[in-house]
């Protein structure tokens, strides 16, 4: 190796610091809620909303969807699941677990090239409360990744509580 070589090698190592403020412009994307007329899916529309994202929340019905949107004010609209999915460029999963798997695998087509972000734990309800489960694919977000494959799949707000 001569001593060109290895100052090229130096400066590739060296890549300037990037400054952790400097990020990307997301305030012309649409964020949409699927489960958004349930607490955790209507927490996160409402502060997404109220910092001023555009958001819509989407529900098997859309009049449920809607009247929520109206309850949270701040330019909420709500569609059903499709049309939600359809309309957004980002899109958080925030329905309950037993409905998940269903719900993703309906709606394959119309989140074929987003980012979706799986907030579901995966929980089984008895007398004593809630109960964690173990789904065959790992977890919640492992199980939407394998039924949208021409998504981007990703996991948040997990522990993030919906009155919170």
């Amino acid at each position: 190796m001569t001593s060109t070589d290895s100052a090229a090698t130096d400066n590739a190592q060296k890549a300037p610091a990037k400054d952790p403020w400097d990020l990307p412009d997301v305030s012309g994307l649409v964020v949409g809620v699927l489960g958004g007329t349930g607490p955790q899916g209507k927490g996160l529309a409402y502060r997404l909303a109220k910092a001023g994202q555009k958001v819509i929340i989407g529900s098997r019905a859309a009049d449920r969807a809607q009247a929520a949107a109206e309850e949270l004010g701040h330019g909420v609209e709500g569609a059903d699941n499709a049309e939600t999915a359809r309309r957004s460029d980002i899109v958080i999963v925030a329905v309950p677990w037993d409905g998940h798997g269903k719900t993703l695998e309906s709606l394959r087509e119309e989140l074929a090239g987003k980012l979706v972000v799986d907030c579901v734990n995966p929980l089984g309800f008895d007398k004593k409360g809630a109960y964690a489960l173990k789904p065959e694919e790992g977890s919640a977000a492992e199980q939407a990744a394998a039924l949208l494959p021409d998504s981007r799949v990703t996991a948040a707000f997990h522990h993030l509580s919906a009155v919170l």
